[in-house]
């Protein structure tokens, strides 16, 4: 019994280390592997970005989908996105309403952008910034993989090229990223599994000592 506890602890100590250090590899790969790009970001009004009026927007659509008003819903999302592009919330509420619409291109649409928000939380804005300004880049019917790029998409990449470009914390285009994240409030991948894991092992901890 107290063999089985001993290996329990030790494996949850080696997952949490290991944690840690996809953590550290993901950091240092994307401070070697990432430039600052070579042109800034676009330069949008002051007022272009509006979490407040955004905030207001989401809820309408939360409360419209709640009333299964999908054209209600997704007029307000993507008001609201227009405004605060990196609400994970609204992108959620926009494919919502997409598939309810059954609109297959609106559907893409918000999947790829709230997929590479998702991805990119906790990463430094710097990596963000850069992801965004590759989107904007590409010509119209540009294909990656399975996803066509239309007008619609570079427009919202440039849009959230310009928003991450005025967050990023680098004014001196020879430094290094800083640690500051796209978004805090989404915690980095891998510590999730570390908590699923985690709880796995706690488990087996209390069986084994019954």
């Amino acid at each position: 019994m107290k063999s089985a506890w001993v290996t329990a602890v030790t494996a949850a100590a080696f997952l949490t280390g290991c944690a840690n250090d996809q953590v550290q590899v993901a950091k240092v790969h994307h401070r070697n592997h990432f430039s600052p790009p070579g042109e800034p970001a676009p330069s949008w009004p002051a007022d272009a970005f509006d979490e407040a009026k955004a905030k207001t927007l989401f809820a309408a659509a939360k409360a419209a989908q709640e009333q299964a008003d999908w054209a209600a819903a997704r007029r307000a999302a993507e008001a609201g996105l227009d405004l605060w592009p990196v609400d994970i919330e609204g992108w959620e509420t926009l494919m919502a309403a997409c598939d309810a619409q059954e609109d297959a291109a609106c559907s893409h649409y918000a999947t790829f952008f709230h997929a590479k928000l998702i991805s990119l939380n906790g990463l430094p804005m710097r990596v963000a910034t850069l992801g965004f300004q590759t989107i904007a880049d590409n010509e119209v019917g540009t294909k990656v993989d399975t996803f066509t790029y239309d007008r619609k998409t570079l427009e919202m990449a440039t849009r959230l090229w310009a928003f991450c470009g005025q967050r990023d914390a680098i004014k001196d285009r020879d430094s290094e990223p800083t640690e500051a994240g796209l978004d805090e409030q989404y915690p980095y991948v891998p510590m999730l599994i570390v908590i699923g894991v985690g709880a796995g092992i706690l488990t087996g901890i209390k069986s084994v000592a019954k």
